[in-house]
């Protein structure tokens, strides 16, 4: 990966950790991917998790008008030859040209109705699932005068699930409250944050904020939990950064939870 991708690697990481809810992020996500995975189409089919059979509930496009082919295909999904996907209990990473000949996949009723007139000639894809319950499927989609997707295509692709499975079900399957409660290591994770608090001398207000943020609390939430403008909080947030010789939402929240490969936050 080269400077310039992993800066938008790290860009879109950094939007996914701080966005408020899924939908806010769906746009963004497509569009970084296309920048990391050059693709002339993309999409992200959401489902509902709490429905009782399988149920599509929302469709995103990047660009918007590629929601026609995507909207065709949830009208026939059950065509499919590869729809077992959307069925798995774990995260998947796909190229349908792996799994289908071209004789089969590029005449099949699926592509007919759907991808034809875009001359899609090949997908990647991954699908989005938590607690075993699949939430959404992103398909990256290439012509024939693009480049076949690469094995480092797939690589990138599959670097992302484990961050999107886990985003994607705290916003659609838990409560912030409740994750920080159920997880077997929230009590060591508040021991090494309020260690490295103190290392760095945070004010209360500052310490206040920082448990907010690694809770995952958006700030729109903070602000009215406790009574501040925007103004205060990002002044709190840039007094934050200083003390703790970070630049991003996402480095404090690798600090506190003891990812950021370093024993240390100095």
């Amino acid at each position: 990966m080269d400077t310039n991708h992993l800066l938008i690697f790290s860009d879109l990481l950094y939007s996914l950790y701080t966005s408020d809810d899924a939908k806010g992020i769906n746009h963004d996500l497509l569009s970084y991917l296309r920048m990391l995975i050059p693709s002339p189409y993309a999409s992200l089919l959401t489902a509902d998790p709490a429905a009782p059979r399988f149920t599509f509930n929302g469709v995103y496009c990047d660009p918007a008008d590629f929601a026609c082919a995507e909207q065709k295909y949830i009208d026939n999904y059950e065509d499919d030859e590869i729809q077992w996907m959307l069925h798995s209990k774990v995260s998947t990473v796909l190229r349908e040209s792996d799994l289908l000949k071209n004789e089969s996949r590029l005449h099949s009723a699926i592509y007919e109705k759907c991808y034809r007139p875009y001359h899609i000639y090949d997908t990647l894809q991954m699908s989005i699932v938590s607690e075993r319950k699949f939430l959404g499927v992103i398909t990256l989609f290439r012509t024939r005068e693009d480049p076949p997707f690469s094995e480092d295509d797939m690589t990138l692709l599959k670097s992302l699930d484990k961050h999107l499975n886990y985003i994607y079900g705290r916003l659609l399957l838990k409560s912030p409250d409740a994750r920080t409660s159920d997880s077997p290591s929230a009590a060591v994770k508040s021991g090494r944050a309020d260690a490295l608090m103190a290392q760095a001398v945070l004010t209360r207000r500052e310490s206040e904020i920082v448990r907010l943020v690694i809770k995952a609390i958006p700030n729109a939430k903070i602000r009215e939990q406790l009574h501040i403008t925007d103004n205060t909080l990002q002044k709190h947030m840039q007094n934050i950064y200083r003390k703790f010789r970070i630049s991003s939402r996402l480095e404090l929240f690798r600090i506190m939870s003891g990812t950021d490969g370093s024993g240390t936050a100095f």
